[in-house]
């Protein structure tokens, strides 16, 4: 049986502190096994674009900062620790991880900063629903031997709700993503089907749903399909109407069914309450404008990131 649990901070305030106790708690009460021969962790949060994580768009480095010191504490001091993303359609690493300020807490915690569009690149096929996808992934993930992934809660104007699968999409080595928007679904399973993440920390401080707000809670999962099951449901969403979810479901990523919430200090039914809902129809209204006016932009361009951006 897969389990979540469902965590609130004890204060509003957000200190460092508040944040290292919630995270902890999470992981213990979800009762993970750090197996004794893991020697390099990758941990994987999203960090979409420039948007700071006050915006609820990016994941906070605090979350990933106290990530560290637990898997430090359990497995030892000495394990090898990689923070990593891939460069994305309108956004590159190097840039992110500086304004985040990922460069800063990589050096503050001596783990190393990994660009997932640099490097050792596999090309994997991988079947999903019948169709054959080629989808180019960093070796770093492959050879890992336990792999965080910490997304952020979050709505999304084109898949509805993105959270654990659709972070791992950010983790295809191919920086234009947009390429993949036409069978997205297919995509965020895929890559799932190759990457398997061992650990969900789901970073829902501060939330972006019709407007960013904080929410004061983190999930921790040992799947990720029942980790989304459980995120959706806080986002409004009926996880049943959410094409990617049921793909993954159907191609055996993790079960929605049979599925163990803990709610540790705090109810599913309060966060769902508190939090800035959007309308689904409108969302997709909304994106499907966007990406026409990105495909004029790269039609006048023949690219999506602004030229002061390349090298």
């Amino acid at each position: 049986m897969a389990k979540v649990v469902l965590t609130s901070l004890k204060t509003k305030n957000f200190l460092d502190d508040d944040i290292d106790k919630a995270v902890e708690r999470a992981i213990d009460r979800l009762n993970f096994n750090f197996r004794d021969d893991i020697q390099h962790v990758v941990i994987k949060p999203n960090l979409c674009y420039y948007w700071d994580y006050s915006t609820g768009e990016t994941t906070d480095p605090r979350v990933v900062s106290a990530v560290i010191d637990y898997v430090r504490r359990k497995i030892g001091k000495d394990v090898s620790i990689s923070v990593a993303e891939a460069d994305a359609s309108a956004m590159k690493t190097k840039y992110s991880f500086r304004v985040l300020g990922y460069d800063k807490l990589c050096r503050a915690k001596n783990v190393k900063l990994e660009n997932l569009s640099e490097g050792s690149i596999v090309d994997f096929k991988v079947n999903v629903g019948g169709k054959e996808i080629m989808l180019p992934i960093n070796e770093i993930l492959l050879k890992a031997d336990l792999v965080i992934n910490i997304p952020k809660l979050k709505t999304h104007n084109f898949v509805g709700a993105t959270c654990a699968l659709k972070n791992m999409f950010g983790a295809i080595s191919k920086p234009r993503k947009y390429a993949y928007h036409e069978m997205i679904s297919e995509v965020i399973v895929g890559v799932n089907k190759i990457v398997k993440s061992d650990i969900v920390i789901v970073d829902g401080l501060i939330v972006s749903g019709s407007y960013p707000k904080k929410l004061g809670v983190i999930l921790a999962g040992d799947n990720p399909l029942a980790t989304d099951f459980i995120a959706v449901k806080i986002m409004g969403f009926n996880p049943k109407r959410l094409p990617y979810l049921n793909l993954a479901a159907k191609e055996q990523i993790g079960q929605i069914r049979d599925v163990k919430l803990i709610e540790d200090n705090v109810k599913l039914s309060e966060i769902k309450k508190n939090f800035p809902s959007r309308n689904y129809f409108l969302h997709k209204i909304s994106w499907n404008l966007q990406l026409k006016l990105l495909r004029s932009y790269i039609a006048v361009v023949g690219d999506v990131l602004p030229p002061i951006l390349e090298d």
